[in-house]
Protein backbone atom coordinates (compact mmCIF):
# COMPACT_ATOMS: atom_id res chain seq x y z
CA UNK A 1 0.00 0.00 0.00
CA UNK A 2 2.81 2.44 0.87
CA UNK A 3 4.52 1.80 -2.47
CA UNK A 4 1.28 2.41 -4.36
CA UNK A 5 0.77 5.68 -2.48
CA UNK A 6 4.31 6.76 -3.37
CA UNK A 7 3.66 5.94 -7.03
CA UNK A 8 0.36 7.84 -6.93
CA UNK A 9 2.07 10.87 -5.37
CA UNK A 10 4.80 10.80 -8.02
CA UNK A 11 2.17 10.53 -10.76
CA UNK A 12 0.39 13.59 -9.38
CA UNK A 13 3.68 15.52 -9.31
CA UNK A 14 4.34 14.64 -12.95
CA UNK A 15 0.83 15.61 -14.04
CA UNK A 16 1.08 18.93 -12.19
CA UNK A 17 3.90 20.01 -14.53
CA UNK A 18 1.97 19.38 -17.76
CA UNK A 19 0.90 23.03 -17.89
CA UNK A 20 4.17 24.41 -16.51
CA UNK A 21 6.38 23.25 -19.36
CA UNK A 22 5.97 24.40 -22.95
CA UNK A 23 6.44 21.85 -25.73
CA UNK A 24 10.04 20.65 -25.88
CA UNK A 25 12.13 20.27 -29.01
CA UNK A 26 11.24 16.61 -29.63
CA UNK A 27 7.57 16.52 -28.66
CA UNK A 28 6.05 17.85 -31.94
CA UNK A 29 7.78 15.10 -33.93
CA UNK A 30 6.68 12.28 -31.63
CA UNK A 31 3.07 13.44 -31.51
CA UNK A 32 2.96 14.08 -35.27
CA UNK A 33 4.31 10.59 -36.01
CA UNK A 34 1.66 9.04 -33.79
CA UNK A 35 -1.08 11.04 -35.49
CA UNK A 36 0.32 10.03 -38.88
CA UNK A 37 -0.02 6.34 -37.96
CA UNK A 38 -3.55 6.74 -36.58
CA UNK A 39 -4.90 8.91 -39.40
CA UNK A 40 -2.88 7.89 -42.47
CA UNK A 41 -2.01 4.31 -41.41
CA UNK A 42 1.67 4.41 -42.31
CA UNK A 43 4.94 5.26 -40.57
CA UNK A 44 6.96 7.82 -42.47
CA UNK A 45 9.14 9.94 -40.19
CA UNK A 46 12.11 9.34 -37.88
CA UNK A 47 12.04 5.56 -38.06
CA UNK A 48 14.95 5.30 -35.62
CA UNK A 49 12.28 5.49 -32.92
CA UNK A 50 9.68 2.68 -32.63
CA UNK A 51 5.98 3.51 -33.13
CA UNK A 52 4.35 2.03 -30.02
CA UNK A 53 4.95 4.95 -27.59
CA UNK A 54 3.98 7.44 -30.28
CA UNK A 55 0.65 5.72 -30.86
CA UNK A 56 -0.01 5.77 -27.11
CA UNK A 57 0.79 9.49 -26.93
CA UNK A 58 -1.31 10.35 -29.98
CA UNK A 59 -4.39 8.23 -29.32
CA UNK A 60 -6.11 10.56 -26.84
CA UNK A 61 -5.04 13.58 -28.93
CA UNK A 62 -6.54 11.98 -32.04
CA UNK A 63 -9.77 11.21 -30.23
CA UNK A 64 -9.83 14.84 -29.04
CA UNK A 65 -9.74 16.09 -32.63
CA UNK A 66 -6.05 16.61 -33.38
CA UNK A 67 -5.05 15.48 -36.86
CA UNK A 68 -2.07 14.99 -39.12
CA UNK A 69 -2.31 17.20 -42.22
CA UNK A 70 -0.99 15.18 -45.19
CA UNK A 71 -0.95 18.31 -47.37
CA UNK A 72 1.29 20.33 -45.06
CA UNK A 73 5.06 20.27 -45.12
CA UNK A 74 6.71 18.50 -42.20
CA UNK A 75 7.94 21.85 -40.83
CA UNK A 76 4.42 23.27 -40.92
CA UNK A 77 3.04 20.14 -39.27
CA UNK A 78 5.58 20.27 -36.44
CA UNK A 79 5.00 23.99 -35.95
CA UNK A 80 1.22 23.69 -35.76
CA UNK A 81 0.50 20.32 -34.12
CA UNK A 82 0.21 21.60 -30.54
CA UNK A 83 -1.71 24.71 -31.56
CA UNK A 84 -4.69 22.86 -33.10
CA UNK A 85 -8.02 24.61 -32.51
CA UNK A 86 -6.23 27.31 -30.51
CA UNK A 87 -6.02 24.94 -27.53
CA UNK A 88 -2.28 24.79 -26.85
CA UNK A 89 -2.44 24.02 -23.12
CA UNK A 90 -5.24 21.50 -23.55
CA UNK A 91 -3.33 19.72 -26.29
CA UNK A 92 -0.18 19.56 -24.15
CA UNK A 93 -2.10 17.95 -21.29
CA UNK A 94 -3.86 15.43 -23.52
CA UNK A 95 -0.71 14.28 -25.31
CA UNK A 96 1.44 14.14 -22.16
CA UNK A 97 -1.16 12.13 -20.28
CA UNK A 98 -0.23 9.12 -22.41
CA UNK A 99 3.22 9.14 -20.88
CA UNK A 100 1.75 8.44 -17.45
CA UNK A 101 0.97 4.94 -18.70
CA UNK A 102 4.66 4.23 -19.21
CA UNK A 103 5.62 5.87 -15.93
CA UNK A 104 3.14 3.68 -14.05
CA UNK A 105 4.37 0.53 -15.80
CA UNK A 106 7.98 1.40 -14.97
CA UNK A 107 7.27 2.43 -11.37
CA UNK A 108 5.15 -0.62 -10.56
CA UNK A 109 7.64 -3.01 -12.17
CA UNK A 110 10.50 -1.32 -10.24
CA UNK A 111 8.57 -1.74 -6.99
CA UNK A 112 7.90 -5.41 -7.73
CA UNK A 113 11.55 -5.95 -8.66
CA UNK A 114 12.69 -4.38 -5.39
CA UNK A 115 10.17 -6.43 -3.41
CA UNK A 116 11.24 -9.61 -5.16
CA UNK A 117 14.93 -9.03 -4.44
CA UNK A 118 14.67 -7.41 -1.00
CA UNK A 119 11.30 -8.27 0.53
CA UNK A 120 8.35 -6.03 1.40
CA UNK A 121 10.35 -3.31 3.16
CA UNK A 122 12.97 -3.35 0.45
CA UNK A 123 10.23 -2.89 -2.14
CA UNK A 124 8.96 0.19 -0.33
CA UNK A 125 12.47 1.65 -0.09
CA UNK A 126 13.09 0.94 -3.78
CA UNK A 127 9.87 2.74 -4.69
CA UNK A 128 10.72 5.66 -2.42
CA UNK A 129 14.16 6.16 -3.96
CA UNK A 130 12.91 5.69 -7.53
CA UNK A 131 9.82 7.90 -7.36
CA UNK A 132 11.72 10.66 -5.57
CA UNK A 133 14.59 10.78 -8.06
CA UNK A 134 14.08 14.21 -9.70
CA UNK A 135 15.19 13.29 -13.21
CA UNK A 136 12.95 10.21 -13.29
CA UNK A 137 9.95 12.45 -12.65
CA UNK A 138 11.20 15.21 -14.92
CA UNK A 139 11.60 13.16 -18.07
CA UNK A 140 8.36 11.29 -17.40
CA UNK A 141 6.47 14.49 -18.19
CA UNK A 142 7.20 14.78 -21.88
CA UNK A 143 6.02 13.16 -25.09
CA UNK A 144 9.22 11.22 -25.72
CA UNK A 145 10.50 7.64 -25.64
CA UNK A 146 12.50 8.10 -22.44
CA UNK A 147 9.86 7.02 -19.92
CA UNK A 148 8.80 4.23 -22.28
CA UNK A 149 12.41 3.00 -22.36
CA UNK A 150 12.38 2.86 -18.56
CA UNK A 151 9.12 0.89 -18.57
CA UNK A 152 10.56 -1.63 -21.02
CA UNK A 153 13.72 -2.20 -19.00
CA UNK A 154 11.82 -2.40 -15.70
CA UNK A 155 9.44 -5.06 -17.01
CA UNK A 156 12.34 -6.98 -18.58
CA UNK A 157 14.43 -7.00 -15.40
CA UNK A 158 11.44 -8.11 -13.37
CA UNK A 159 10.77 -11.00 -15.78
CA UNK A 160 14.45 -11.91 -15.87
CA UNK A 161 14.66 -11.92 -12.08
CA UNK A 162 11.81 -14.44 -12.03
CA UNK A 163 13.65 -16.60 -14.57
CA UNK A 164 16.86 -16.46 -12.51
CA UNK A 165 14.99 -17.77 -9.49
CA UNK A 166 13.46 -20.62 -11.49
CA UNK A 167 14.83 -20.99 -15.06
CA UNK A 168 11.86 -22.63 -16.75
CA UNK A 169 10.86 -22.44 -20.42
CA UNK A 170 7.65 -20.60 -19.57
CA UNK A 171 9.53 -17.92 -17.65
CA UNK A 172 12.03 -17.65 -20.49
CA UNK A 173 9.14 -16.98 -22.87
CA UNK A 174 7.72 -14.34 -20.53
CA UNK A 175 11.12 -12.67 -20.35
CA UNK A 176 11.38 -12.76 -24.15
CA UNK A 177 7.99 -11.06 -24.48
CA UNK A 178 9.08 -8.43 -21.96
CA UNK A 179 12.29 -7.86 -23.90
CA UNK A 180 10.28 -7.49 -27.11
CA UNK A 181 8.10 -4.91 -25.35
CA UNK A 182 11.26 -3.05 -24.27
CA UNK A 183 12.53 -2.93 -27.86
CA UNK A 184 9.11 -1.71 -28.99
CA UNK A 185 9.49 1.14 -26.47
CA UNK A 186 12.96 2.36 -27.48
CA UNK A 187 15.79 0.86 -29.53
CA UNK A 188 18.43 1.59 -26.89
CA UNK A 189 16.79 -1.17 -24.85
CA UNK A 190 18.07 -3.66 -27.46
CA UNK A 191 21.48 -3.32 -25.80
CA UNK A 192 20.49 -2.19 -22.32
CA UNK A 193 18.40 -5.22 -21.39
CA UNK A 194 20.87 -8.00 -22.32
CA UNK A 195 23.77 -6.04 -20.80
CA UNK A 196 21.92 -5.60 -17.51
CA UNK A 197 20.73 -9.22 -17.51
CA UNK A 198 24.21 -10.55 -18.26
CA UNK A 199 25.60 -8.53 -15.36
CA UNK A 200 22.93 -9.89 -13.01
CA UNK A 201 23.59 -13.43 -14.22
CA UNK A 202 27.34 -13.09 -13.65
CA UNK A 203 26.85 -11.93 -10.07
CA UNK A 204 24.26 -14.64 -9.42
CA UNK A 205 26.63 -17.34 -10.69
CA UNK A 206 29.08 -16.44 -7.94
CA UNK A 207 26.49 -17.04 -5.23
CA UNK A 208 24.20 -19.69 -6.70
CA UNK A 209 25.60 -23.19 -7.17
CA UNK A 210 22.29 -24.48 -8.54
CA UNK A 211 22.30 -21.88 -11.29
CA UNK A 212 25.81 -22.92 -12.29
CA UNK A 213 24.56 -26.46 -12.69
CA UNK A 214 21.57 -25.31 -14.77
CA UNK A 215 23.63 -23.98 -17.69
CA UNK A 216 21.70 -26.18 -20.13
CA UNK A 217 18.48 -24.41 -19.13
CA UNK A 218 20.17 -21.09 -19.85
CA UNK A 219 21.16 -22.19 -23.34
CA UNK A 220 17.67 -23.51 -24.05
CA UNK A 221 16.11 -20.29 -22.83
CA UNK A 222 17.90 -18.16 -25.45
CA UNK A 223 15.98 -19.31 -28.56
CA UNK A 224 12.69 -19.38 -26.62
CA UNK A 225 13.18 -15.81 -25.39
CA UNK A 226 14.33 -14.67 -28.85
CA UNK A 227 11.22 -16.13 -30.49
CA UNK A 228 8.91 -14.48 -27.96
CA UNK A 229 10.70 -11.15 -28.41
CA UNK A 230 10.42 -11.39 -32.19
CA UNK A 231 6.68 -12.02 -31.93
CA UNK A 232 6.22 -9.02 -29.65
CA UNK A 233 8.22 -6.72 -31.96
CA UNK A 234 6.28 -7.91 -35.00
CA UNK A 235 3.00 -7.25 -33.19
CA UNK A 236 4.12 -3.73 -32.21
CA UNK A 237 4.72 -2.96 -35.90
CA UNK A 238 1.42 -4.59 -36.90
CA UNK A 239 3.39 -7.03 -39.03
CA UNK A 240 5.21 -4.33 -41.03
CA UNK A 241 8.61 -5.50 -39.87
CA UNK A 242 10.37 -3.63 -42.68
CA UNK A 243 9.90 -0.42 -40.72
CA UNK A 244 11.73 -2.01 -37.79
CA UNK A 245 14.67 -3.07 -39.95
CA UNK A 246 14.88 0.37 -41.58
CA UNK A 247 14.72 2.00 -38.16
CA UNK A 248 17.63 -0.06 -36.84
CA UNK A 249 19.67 0.81 -39.93
CA UNK A 250 18.86 4.50 -39.50
CA UNK A 251 19.86 4.41 -35.83
CA UNK A 252 23.20 2.79 -36.67
CA UNK A 253 23.91 5.48 -39.26
CA UNK A 254 22.88 8.22 -36.82
CA UNK A 255 25.17 6.84 -34.11
CA UNK A 256 28.07 6.48 -36.56
CA UNK A 257 27.71 10.08 -37.73
CA UNK A 258 27.02 11.31 -34.21
CA UNK A 259 25.11 14.39 -33.10
CA UNK A 260 26.60 17.64 -31.92
CA UNK A 261 26.80 17.57 -28.14
CA UNK A 262 28.19 19.82 -25.41
CA UNK A 263 30.35 19.08 -22.39
CA UNK A 264 32.52 21.39 -20.29
CA UNK A 265 32.60 24.19 -22.86
CA UNK A 266 33.37 21.94 -25.83
CA UNK A 267 31.17 20.81 -28.72
CA UNK A 268 31.74 17.47 -30.39
CA UNK A 269 29.72 15.23 -32.72
CA UNK A 270 31.43 11.99 -31.73
CA UNK A 271 30.79 12.32 -28.01
CA UNK A 272 32.94 11.62 -24.96
CA UNK A 273 33.31 8.25 -23.26
CA UNK A 274 32.95 10.00 -19.88
CA UNK A 275 29.87 12.08 -20.79
CA UNK A 276 27.24 9.89 -19.10
CA UNK A 277 29.20 9.27 -15.88
CA UNK A 278 29.44 13.06 -15.47
CA UNK A 279 25.76 13.54 -16.32
CA UNK A 280 24.63 10.86 -13.86
CA UNK A 281 26.91 12.19 -11.13
CA UNK A 282 25.56 15.75 -11.46
CA UNK A 283 21.88 14.97 -12.02
CA UNK A 284 21.39 12.33 -9.31
CA UNK A 285 20.69 13.30 -5.72
CA UNK A 286 23.78 13.17 -3.56
CA UNK A 287 21.88 11.31 -0.82
CA UNK A 288 20.93 8.43 -3.14
CA UNK A 289 24.50 8.18 -4.43
CA UNK A 290 25.81 8.07 -0.86
CA UNK A 291 23.41 5.23 -0.08
CA UNK A 292 24.80 3.22 -2.98
CA UNK A 293 28.34 4.00 -1.89
CA UNK A 294 27.62 2.85 1.65
CA UNK A 295 26.17 -0.33 0.22
CA UNK A 296 29.69 -1.51 -0.60
CA UNK A 297 30.38 -1.63 3.13
CA UNK A 298 26.96 -2.52 4.54
CA UNK A 299 25.41 -5.13 2.25
CA UNK A 300 26.53 -8.72 2.06
CA UNK A 301 23.70 -10.23 -0.01
CA UNK A 302 23.74 -10.78 -3.77
CA UNK A 303 20.82 -8.37 -4.38
CA UNK A 304 23.01 -5.30 -3.98
CA UNK A 305 25.68 -6.70 -6.28
CA UNK A 306 23.19 -7.82 -8.93
CA UNK A 307 21.34 -4.53 -9.09
CA UNK A 308 24.46 -2.37 -9.03
CA UNK A 309 26.07 -4.51 -11.73
CA UNK A 310 22.95 -4.08 -13.89
CA UNK A 311 23.04 -0.29 -13.47
CA UNK A 312 26.73 -0.10 -14.33
CA UNK A 313 26.19 -2.36 -17.35
CA UNK A 314 23.59 0.05 -18.77
CA UNK A 315 25.92 2.96 -18.12
CA UNK A 316 28.78 1.10 -19.79
CA UNK A 317 26.74 0.45 -22.94
CA UNK A 318 25.76 4.12 -23.17
CA UNK A 319 29.40 5.19 -22.85
CA UNK A 320 30.25 3.46 -26.15
CA UNK A 321 27.80 5.54 -28.23
CA UNK A 322 28.13 8.90 -29.96
CA UNK A 323 24.73 10.36 -28.99
CA UNK A 324 25.65 12.36 -25.89
CA UNK A 325 22.52 14.50 -25.61
CA UNK A 326 21.34 14.18 -22.03
CA UNK A 327 21.07 11.98 -18.97
CA UNK A 328 17.65 10.89 -20.25
CA UNK A 329 19.47 8.46 -22.56
CA UNK A 330 20.50 6.39 -19.51
CA UNK A 331 17.30 6.86 -17.52
CA UNK A 332 16.70 3.05 -17.33
CA UNK A 333 19.77 2.66 -15.12
CA UNK A 334 17.84 4.33 -12.28
CA UNK A 335 15.74 1.16 -11.95
CA UNK A 336 18.53 -1.14 -10.70
CA UNK A 337 20.29 1.82 -9.09
CA UNK A 338 17.19 2.38 -6.94
CA UNK A 339 17.22 -1.29 -5.94
CA UNK A 340 20.90 -1.02 -5.00
CA UNK A 341 20.18 2.09 -2.92
CA UNK A 342 17.30 0.32 -1.20
CA UNK A 343 19.48 -2.70 -0.45
CA UNK A 344 22.04 -0.43 1.17
CA UNK A 345 19.39 1.49 3.13
CA UNK A 346 17.85 -1.77 4.34
CA UNK A 347 21.21 -3.03 5.58
CA UNK A 348 21.92 0.26 7.37
CA UNK A 349 18.47 0.33 8.99
CA UNK A 350 19.08 -3.19 10.33
CA UNK A 351 22.43 -2.26 11.83
CA UNK A 352 22.75 -2.54 15.61
CA UNK A 353 24.33 0.92 15.92
CA UNK A 354 21.85 3.76 16.44
CA UNK A 355 23.95 6.32 14.55
CA UNK A 356 24.13 4.05 11.50
CA UNK A 357 20.33 3.70 11.44
CA UNK A 358 19.99 7.45 11.95
CA UNK A 359 22.35 8.09 9.03
CA UNK A 360 20.22 5.90 6.75
CA UNK A 361 17.06 7.75 7.76
CA UNK A 362 18.80 11.10 7.24
CA UNK A 363 19.90 10.15 3.73
CA UNK A 364 16.42 8.97 2.78
CA UNK A 365 14.87 12.17 4.16
CA UNK A 366 17.46 14.28 2.35
CA UNK A 367 16.75 12.47 -0.92
CA UNK A 368 13.03 13.17 -0.58
CA UNK A 369 13.57 16.74 0.57
CA UNK A 370 15.78 17.61 -2.38
CA UNK A 371 13.24 16.09 -4.74
CA UNK A 372 10.38 18.13 -3.31
CA UNK A 373 12.44 21.33 -3.38
CA UNK A 374 13.32 20.71 -7.03
CA UNK A 375 9.63 20.59 -8.03
CA UNK A 376 8.43 21.55 -10.60
CA UNK A 377 11.84 21.84 -12.30
CA UNK A 378 12.78 18.20 -11.87
CA UNK A 379 13.90 17.83 -15.50
CA UNK A 380 16.51 20.57 -15.13
CA UNK A 381 17.62 19.35 -11.67
CA UNK A 382 21.34 19.36 -10.86
CA UNK A 383 22.89 18.63 -7.48
CA UNK A 384 25.15 21.15 -5.75
CA UNK A 385 28.30 19.74 -7.38
CA UNK A 386 27.19 21.38 -10.63
CA UNK A 387 27.53 24.86 -9.14
CA UNK A 388 25.31 27.90 -9.66
CA UNK A 389 25.35 27.66 -13.46
CA UNK A 390 25.21 23.99 -14.52
CA UNK A 391 25.04 25.01 -18.20
CA UNK A 392 28.81 25.52 -18.06
CA UNK A 393 29.07 21.74 -17.83
CA UNK A 394 26.01 20.30 -19.61
CA UNK A 395 23.28 21.68 -21.84
CA UNK A 396 20.88 20.00 -24.30
CA UNK A 397 17.96 18.23 -22.63
CA UNK A 398 19.86 18.24 -19.33
CA UNK A 399 18.78 21.84 -18.76
CA UNK A 400 17.11 23.44 -21.79
CA UNK A 401 14.80 21.50 -24.06
CA UNK A 402 12.52 24.42 -24.87
CA UNK A 403 10.41 23.84 -21.75
CA UNK A 404 10.36 27.36 -20.28
CA UNK A 405 8.71 29.37 -23.08
CA UNK A 406 5.36 29.52 -21.27
CA UNK A 407 7.12 31.01 -18.26
CA UNK A 408 8.85 33.50 -20.54
CA UNK A 409 5.47 34.52 -21.99
CA UNK A 410 4.21 35.23 -18.48
CA UNK A 411 7.26 37.36 -17.62
CA UNK A 412 6.97 39.27 -20.90
CA UNK A 413 3.35 40.14 -20.08
CA UNK A 414 4.22 41.17 -16.52
CA UNK A 415 7.01 43.47 -17.71
CA UNK A 416 4.90 44.82 -20.59
CA UNK A 417 7.70 44.09 -23.05
CA UNK A 418 6.68 45.35 -26.51
CA UNK A 419 9.48 43.78 -28.58
CA UNK A 420 11.73 40.82 -27.88
CA UNK A 421 14.78 39.24 -29.48
CA UNK A 422 14.71 35.54 -28.79
CA UNK A 423 16.83 32.42 -29.28
CA UNK A 424 15.51 29.36 -27.46
CA UNK A 425 15.45 25.63 -28.16
CA UNK A 426 12.44 24.00 -29.78
CA UNK A 427 9.61 24.82 -32.18
CA UNK A 428 7.34 27.59 -30.90
CA UNK A 429 4.62 29.80 -32.37
CA UNK A 430 5.34 32.93 -30.37
CA UNK A 431 2.35 35.02 -31.57
CA UNK A 432 -0.01 32.15 -30.69
CA UNK A 433 1.46 32.10 -27.17
CA UNK A 434 0.75 35.80 -26.70
CA UNK A 435 4.20 37.23 -27.29
CA UNK A 436 4.65 40.76 -28.65
CA UNK A 437 6.54 41.15 -31.95
CA UNK A 438 9.68 38.99 -31.80
CA UNK A 439 12.78 38.55 -33.93
CA UNK A 440 15.45 35.87 -34.04
CA UNK A 441 18.38 37.07 -31.94
CA UNK A 442 21.71 36.46 -33.63
CA UNK A 443 24.74 35.32 -31.67
CA UNK A 444 27.09 37.53 -33.69
CA UNK A 445 24.98 40.71 -33.94
CA UNK A 446 24.55 42.92 -30.85
CA UNK A 447 21.00 44.08 -30.15
CA UNK A 448 19.29 46.59 -27.89
CA UNK A 449 16.24 46.28 -25.67
CA UNK A 450 14.94 42.97 -24.41
CA UNK A 451 16.67 39.74 -25.45
CA UNK A 452 15.90 36.18 -24.27
CA UNK A 453 18.48 33.45 -24.86
CA UNK A 454 18.20 29.84 -23.75
CA UNK A 455 21.12 28.12 -22.03
CA UNK A 456 21.35 25.64 -24.92
CA UNK A 457 21.73 28.39 -27.50
CA UNK A 458 24.03 30.47 -25.28
CA UNK A 459 26.49 27.69 -24.48
CA UNK A 460 26.60 26.36 -28.03
CA UNK A 461 27.27 29.88 -29.24
CA UNK A 462 30.04 30.49 -26.70
CA UNK A 463 31.69 27.19 -27.65
CA UNK A 464 31.34 27.99 -31.35
CA UNK A 465 34.07 30.60 -31.65
CA UNK A 466 32.75 32.99 -29.03
CA UNK A 467 29.18 33.63 -30.12
CA UNK A 468 27.00 35.82 -27.90
CA UNK A 469 30.16 37.76 -27.00
CA UNK A 470 28.02 40.84 -26.58
CA UNK A 471 26.02 39.16 -23.80
CA UNK A 472 28.86 37.40 -22.00
CA UNK A 473 29.25 40.00 -19.22
CA UNK A 474 25.75 41.45 -19.17
CA UNK A 475 23.45 40.95 -16.16
CA UNK A 476 20.34 38.88 -16.77
CA UNK A 477 17.21 37.59 -15.10
CA UNK A 478 16.66 33.86 -14.98
CA UNK A 479 13.30 32.68 -16.38
CA UNK A 480 12.53 29.17 -15.23
CA UNK A 481 15.75 27.17 -15.14
CA UNK A 482 16.88 27.61 -18.71
CA UNK A 483 16.29 31.10 -20.19
CA UNK A 484 18.38 34.23 -19.70
CA UNK A 485 16.41 37.47 -20.08
CA UNK A 486 18.53 40.56 -20.78
CA UNK A 487 17.57 44.22 -20.91
CA UNK A 488 20.19 46.10 -22.94
CA UNK A 489 20.06 49.91 -23.11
Amino acid sequence: MISLLLIAFATARIASTFTTYSATADEPMHLSCGLLILTQHHYGYQLENPPLPRVVFAYAAWRAGMKFDPNATLDDQLRSVYYANGQYIRNLVIARSGNLIFFLIGAIATWLLGRRMLGETGGVLTTLIYTMQPVVLGYSTFVSHDSAAVAGVAVSLLAYSRWLDRPTIVRAAVFGAAYGFAIACKFSDIAYVPAACAAMYAVRLIHDRELRRAWKSALLAIPVAAAAAALMITASYAGAIGYFITGIQSLIILNDHGHLGYLLGEMRATGWWYYFPIAVFLKTTIASMLLVLLGFFAWRDRAFGESLAAALAILGVAMTGNLDLGVRYVLPMYIPLSVAGAAAALALLRNSRVWVRAAAVALLVAHCGVSLLAHPDTMAYFNVFAGRDPSRILTDSNIEWGQDVLRLAKVVREKKIDRLGISVHGIHDFPALGFPPTYQADMWTPANGWVAVGDHSFRYGRANGGGWWWLARQPYERVGRSIRLYHLP
